[in-house]
C-alpha cells in the first residue's frame, strides 16, 4: 500500500523513504561540507592568524654620513617641533614627521624645500601570519597583541595631525595617553602566558622584548611631555622609532 503526501513528492513504503534527487544531492554536499569543516578546525592552529600589510611615509629633512651633522639637524628638527629621529642604514636621515598618506607627506615636503633637503622615505610592512602555537585561538590572541602595539602607533601619528591642525590640545592627548598604559601592561601580561606555555617560541620572546622597550619609551614619553611641553616632538619621535622597531620585529 502507498501512501502519497499531498505536498511532497516522496513515497513511503514499508518503512523506507525514497527521497527526490533534488534533496539527496543536497544532503551529500552538507555531509561533504561537514567533513570539510572538521578537517579544518583540525589544521586551524597550523593555518594561524594574518597581520595586513601596511606602508608609512617618513619625511626626511636632511641626509648625511657625518653623525655630529645629524645631531646638530636633529636639534634644529626638534626645536621646530619635528621629531628629529635619527635613521641609520650607513647614512643619517634626519626625519620630521610620519604620516598614512603618502600626499600628505609630499605636499609638506614641497613645502620644506627651500629650507631643508627634503624627501619622503617609504616604510612597508609585510603582511605576517601568526602560526606555530598550540592552538587557533592562542595564535589569534598573539596577533591581537601585535596588532595593539602597531594601532597605538597609528592612534600617535593621528593625534600628531591633529595637533598640526589645532583640532586638539596637548592636555587632551596626555590623557589620551595615559589610558592606554594599562592595556599595554595588560598586553606584557598576557605575553608572559603565552611565552610560560610556548617557551621555545622565539618570535613571543623577541615580541616581548619589543613590548617591554615600547611601554618603557611610552611611560617615558608621557612622564616627560607633561613638564617639558614638548608634545608635537615626542609623539612624531616616537612614533618614528616605534613603526622602524616593529618593521624589524615583522620583517
Amino acid at each position: 500500500m502507498f501512501i502519497k503526501d499531498l505536498h511532497t513528492p516522496h513515497l513511503i513504503k514499508r518503512g523506507r523513504i525514497k527521497l527526490s534527487k533534488p534533496i539527496a544531492i543536497i544532503l551529500a554536499i552538507i555531509f561533504l561540507a561537514l567533513g570539510f569543516a572538521s578537517v579544518f578546525i583540525f589544521l586551524i592552529p597550523n593555518l594561524g592568524a594574518g597581520l595586513s600589510r601596511r606602508t608609512y611615509y617618513i619625511l626626511t629633512l636632511g641626509t648625511t654620513t657625518n653623525l655630529v651633522q645629524a645631531e646638530n639637524l636633529s636639534t634644529q628638527v626638534k626645536n621646530g617641533g619635528g621629531g628629529g629621529f635619527i635613521i641609520n642604514d650607513g647614512i643619517f636621515h634626519v626625519t620630521a614627521a610620519v604620516y598614512k598618506d603618502r600626499l600628505d607627506a609630499e605636499s609638506v615636503a614641497a613645502r620644506m624645500m627651500n629650507e631643508f633637503d627634503a624627501e619622503v622615505l617609504t616604510i612597508n610592512i609585510p603582511r605576517k601570519r601568526i602560526r606555530g602555537l598550540n592552538t587557533h585561538q592562542d595564535n589569534r590572541s598573539f596577533r591581537n597583541i601585535l596588532l595593539f602595539s602597531i594601532e597605538l602607533v597609528d592612534f600617535i601619528v593621528y593625534q600628531n595631525l591633529k595637533l598640526d591642525t589645532n583640532e586638539t590640545t596637548d592636555s587632551a592627548i596626555i590623557y589620551l595617553l595615559n589610558t592606554r598604559l594599562p592595556l599595554i601592561k595588560d598586553n606584557i601580561i598576557k605575553l608572559e602566558n603565552l611565552i610560560y606555555q610556548h617557551y621555545q617560541h622565539q618570535f613571543l620572546i623577541n615580541t616581548l622584548e619589543f613590548y617591554l622597550n615600547f611601554y618603557s619609551d611610552f611611560y617615558y614619553m608621557i612622564s616627560i611631555i607633561s613638564g617639558d611641553g614638548l608634545v608635537t616632538h615626542r609623539l612624531k619621535y616616537f612614533a618614528v622609532k616605534y613603526i622602524l622597531k616593529y618593521s624589524d620585529l615583522i620583517s
